[in-house]
């Protein structure tokens, strides 16, 4: 039923998908398509595997390559005269081109193809599809549970707590220095992270990452009632690394001195302002 209403559409044949069409079948081509394991997608991970070459499409189906041909050689698909031929078709010798690859780069895609094709055997079974996330090739939602599961705990994706009693800009350079987005390799203990605590009667700050330091807060030590206060330093002691990376860009790129006492007013009185 899914084949007959989508066939004639456009997407990946394995999930044929008519766009104009909405529901449920739509909504699982979204799922299967859009990156969800690191920058891998679903559908990446589906490999036909050649039985006898009569249900897997030599272009369309992913079988060679973790991609479809299509996607692997451009060139040469755009010259193919059958668009949804299978693999037995191709792999009986016999290419229908509309006109015969003399362009370089439709050359060295033919060699590079012809080459791999070469190394497999067609065989007296049914194409089979495989899921390569798990050795045995079954799909099963348990694996693709344990796949997404395990593509969180790599990212280790921090969401910042953003403070929103200092100014916008602040919050800005935090989260890309977060990101590691900003060039500079100096550690935190280098920046007397330390001293924090001591300020603020807390037990000693640990903080190897710009996400430990803007999570202090939130330590089970630090009282409800000081949260916000302590929060708040946090992002101030930070915001102190922006007034220097800004008086660092104006000496690189407008050649203009950088005075101390000018950069250490300048985070005096902006955070006075912020408290």
């Amino acid at each position: 039923m899914v084949e007959a209403i989508h066939s004639n559409g456009s997407g990946w044949s394995f999930l044929p998908l008519k766009k104009s069409l909405g529901g449920v079948w739509s909504s699982i081509v979204s799922v299967i398509n859009n990156p969800v394991a690191g920058r891998s997608r679903l559908r990446n991970l589906f490999r036909g595997s050649v039985g006898n070459g009569e249900q897997l499409l030599f272009w369309l189906d992913p079988w060679l390559r973790d991609v479809p041909l299509m996607e692997a050689f451009p060139n040469l698909y755009r010259l193919e005269s059958v668009k949804k031929c299978s693999v037995r078709d191709r792999l009986s010798g016999v290419w229908l081109w509309k006109h015969d690859p003399v362009l370089e780069n439709e050359v060295i895609e033919l060699d590079s193809l012809t080459a791999e094709v070469a190394a497999v055997s067609l065989m007296n079974r049914p194409d089979e599809w495989k899921w390569l996330p798990d050795n045995s090739g079954s799909f099963s939602v348990h694996s693709v549970k344990t796949l997404l599961d395990g593509a969180v705990d790599s990212n280790n994706r921090f969401v910042i707590d953003w403070c929103k009693w200092v100014p916008s800009k602040c919050n800005v350079f935090i989260w890309r220095a977060e990101l590691n987005r900003i060039p500079t390799a100096d550690s935190l203990r280098k920046r007397g992270i330390q001293k924090v605590s001591r300020w603020c009667g807390l037990a000693p700050i640990y903080a190897f990452s710009f996400a430990d330091l803007l999570n202090v807060h939130n330590h089970k030590s630090v009282r409800a009632e000081v949260k916000k206060v302590v929060h708040g330093i946090m992002f101030i002691s930070i915001f102190s690394i922006w007034c220097l990376w800004l008086a660092r860009n104006k000496v690189v790129f407008s050649n203009v001195d950088a005075k101390v006492d000018s950069i250490f007013n300048e985070v005096r009185s902006l955070s006075f302002f912020m408290v």
